[in-house]
């Protein structure tokens, strides 16, 4: 799914039941047949997933995921 990136939010906290949460919040936009313009959407991209270090704000890029809907790669384009 190509999506340009319009922000980036690290998150690195322990929740109420203990658990550590550690990763990437993406917040993109890419066209949808359903939506006029742009539709907006978050990705949480687990820690351990490489988000290319050359990533900024308004580059597209490629996402990939697994079979769960879950981030496994992104690629610059």
């Amino acid at each position: 799914m190509v999506v340009q990136i319009i922000g980036r939010q690290t998150l690195d906290f322990t929740t109420k039941e203990g658990q550590l949460i550690k990763g990437t919040n993406l917040f993109v936009a890419y066209k949808d047949e359903n939506t006029e313009g742009l539709k907006a959407d978050r990705f949480f991209v687990r820690d351990g997933v490489v988000i290319p270090k050359e990533l900024k704000m308004n580059d597209k890029a490629d996402v990939f995921f697994d079979h769960r809907g879950k981030v496994e790669g992104i690629v610059l384009k």
